[in-house]
């Protein structure tokens, strides 16, 4: 029952330690905040850059008033996926993949051959509308062009 209790007491000491180095701690960092000038590490006055382009949270990257935009093939996967673009504007599809790959038109409007490694397809997108393609080697990448007056 001693051991039981010197050891109760030992965990009991480590505790208090561990306690008062955290109170010490915390009362470190506090007055070292106290003694900081206002507006000290804030972003204020840093130069903010406008982007070309613009990508929300459901992955849309919006490109208005752009002659040629640019879609990467990498890793089996268009990128963007999906785009917003002003009528006139031309897509440029590149293959950066080892494989080849397609870029068709989901209803048939247009269809590109195998692209090998560097190889383009281009369409210019003329008309307003919502236009999905995917590549026909594998079915499972696809992509969307929305295009809005």
């Amino acid at each position: 029952m001693a051991i039981v209790h010197a050891h109760r007491g030992a965990l009991g000491g480590v505790a208090v330690a561990v306690a008062v180095a955290i109170a010490a701690v915390v009362a470190g960092s506090g007055l070292a905040l106290a003694r900081t000038p206002a507006g000290t590490g804030s972003m204020i006055g840093m130069p903010m850059g406008r982007p070309v382009t613009t990508q929300g949270m459901s992955g849309t990257v919006t490109q208005l008033h752009q002659r040629v935009v640019r879609v990467t093939i990498h890793n089996f996967a268009f990128g963007p996926a999906r785009l917003v673009v002003s009528p006139g504007t031309r897509i440029v599809w590149t293959n950066t993949d080892s494989d080849p790959h397609t870029v068709d038109g989901a209803k048939g409007l247009w269809s590109s051959e195998a692209l090998d490694t560097g190889n383009q397809f281009a369409r210019v997108f003329a008309k307003a509308g919502t236009f999905s393609y995917y590549c026909s080697i594998h079915p499972y990448m696809h992509g969307t062009i929305v295009v809005k007056k």
